[in-house]
């Protein structure tokens, strides 16, 4: 019940916010609007307005995340922002086996994160919301 509860309050939403940042950042490069990263769902609890957007947390903060920004027009940068928030948390994962903390929160970083960033490549959409991997798919085929 203990790890259930990190991994809920804790793990997750930080996960999630690394993997929103990456999206942040790789959208800062790429494009030259304003790029807002929102964490959770429900009432917005604290938002932070920077000189390139915001950063907004909501309620329930532990249930997912988005990155809003304008689209680029060419397609490697619609694909380097995508892939961009599932590569931080594999590297995460990565980093995890050099820095060993307790074991059951290594083992939970690494297999939240490792699943974070492999299932958000896998092309898919779910009740109208797209995948990082079917953003990815959809930049290589349209080719703008």
């Amino acid at each position: 019940m203990n790890d259930l509860l990190m991994v809920l309050l804790i793990i997750a939403p930080i996960s999630l916010l690394f993997h929103e940042a990456g999206h942040t950042l790789a959208a800062n490069i790429f494009t030259s609007s304003s790029v807002n990263l929102h964490l959770g769902i429900g009432p917005r609890v604290l938002t932070w307005k920077h000189s390139r957007g915001e950063v907004a947390v909501n309620a329930f903060y532990f249930a997912g995340g988005m990155t809003i920004s304008a689209q680029p027009e060419k397609a490697y940068a619609k694909v380097a922002i995508a892939i961009a928030g599932p590569l931080v948390n594999l590297m995460i994962a990565a980093l995890t086996l050099l820095f060993p903390f307790h074991p059951s929160i290594t083992t939970w970083v690494l297999f939240f994160n490792l699943w974070l960033g492999i299932t958000n490549l896998i092309p898919f959409k779910l009740l109208g919301k797209e995948s990082d991997g079917w953003t990815i798919v959809k930049a290589i085929i349209k080719k703008t």
